[in-house]
């Protein structure tokens, strides 16, 4: 196997470490808690979550599968195919690392504004069983969603990959609509997330750059220095 997706594959859970380390982080901040100020806004309500939670039972579920497995299924399947199958080491690289910037930005802002998820405060259920997500997230990590951020974020790194920017936009709308109807998030969750999405992927990429060269040099792919901006292929 080629030593540039060997490297890849050993740095690459850091990115989600981030995450577990900014979570974890946030339980020694006492957060300032933004819910009860949705209650004022449309849609925020439980009348709009009865409405969603009392679709067909075929519809349900297949939401349900969409937020359980297609989320990861797009991250990991993202990645995968820039790395593996269209050996791209770059591409894949700029959305880990936009990935990571994600979970960076936002576990921030989770450590001081917190809002609780609709099932938490009695709006809507959890239809997710949400319990067995403790160790990977927290249902206070609301604003922004990052399943509809990333979704997005996604999509827009596929878009000039047809047919499968097809498949990465029709997800990019199907899991922000999950997230509602399983009662993990609100409305006003998944309108940030949107833009939270967009914005990230518009961050400038002299960052991402650096570090897929830093990871071709671990690879021994290029000559050092990495950073001098003179280095070039074996």
């Amino acid at each position: 196997m080629d030593k540039r997706i060997l490297v890849r594959l050993c740095v690459y859970p850091i990115a989600y470490l981030l995450w577990g380390g900014l979570m974890w982080y946030s339980q020694v901040v006492h957060p300032f808690d933004l819910t009860n100020f949705l209650f004022y806004i449309p849609l925020c309500n439980k009348g709009f979550y009865t409405t969603l939670q009392t679709l067909p039972y075929p519809v349900i579920e297949f939401f349900r599968i969409i937020y359980l497995y297609g989320f990861s299924l797009i991250i990991v399947g993202g990645i995968g195919y820039y790395l593996f199958i269209k050996r791209d080491f770059l591409k894949s690289d700029m959305i880990l690392v936009d990935l990571a910037l994600g979970w960076l930005f936002a576990g921030i802002i989770y450590t001081f504004v917190v809002v609780k998820s609709p099932f938490q405060v009695g709006v809507a259920k959890d239809l997710v069983d949400y319990h067995y997500f403790w160790i990977f997230t927290k249902p206070t990590y609301e604003i922004p969603s990052l399943h509809t951020a990333y979704s997005l974020l996604l999509a827009l790194h596929f878009k000039d990959e047809k047919p499968l920017n097809y498949v990465f936009f029709a997800m990019a709308v199907l899991i922000p609509i999950a997230t509602l109807i399983m009662g993990m998030h609100w409305i006003v969750d998944v309108i940030t997330g949107v833009i939270y999405g967009y914005l990230i992927y518009k961050f400038p990429k002299t960052l991402h750059k650096k570090i897929s060269e830093a990871l071709d040099f671990l690879a021994g792919h290029i000559k050092p220095c990495v950073f001098c901006g003179k280095c070039k292929e074996k």
